[in-house]
């Protein structure tokens, strides 16, 4: 009989990464886990319209879910398809504002 080689000694390996991928999020410490790399995609948009992706940049204050919106940008994790569902049910538009629902394409 003879013993195994100690295990754990080994060298770790070189990990290498190109900006923009999950491997480079998940390498930097001290962030939270991040699926997609915020930063380097803000770079890549070229449109200034794009880069507000709110309620507010799209249709402004006056749109159909302006109030839905403003409620539910607060509220963030596994509470927000709850809230999402509750003012479903509660806000009829036309009967509170008498507003119709805007027509206009934005694509």
């Amino acid at each position: 009989w003879t013993p195994s080689p100690p295990r754990g000694n080994s060298p770790a390996p070189d990990i290498v990464v190109k900006r923009g991928t999950e491997g480079a999020a998940a390498l930097t410490g001290g962030k939270p886990f991040s699926r997609v790399d915020g930063d380097y995609w803000a770079e890549q948009i070229t449109d200034a319209a794009k880069a507000d992706n709110s309620y507010e940049g799209t249709f402004g204050d006056g749109g159909f879910g302006a109030r839905a919106s403003q409620k539910l940008v607060t509220v963030r994790g596994k509470d927000f398809r709850h809230e999402k569902n509750k003012r479903k049910r509660s806000y009829n538009g036309f009967a509170r504002n008498g507003g119709g629902i805007d027509l206009g394409v934005r694509s």
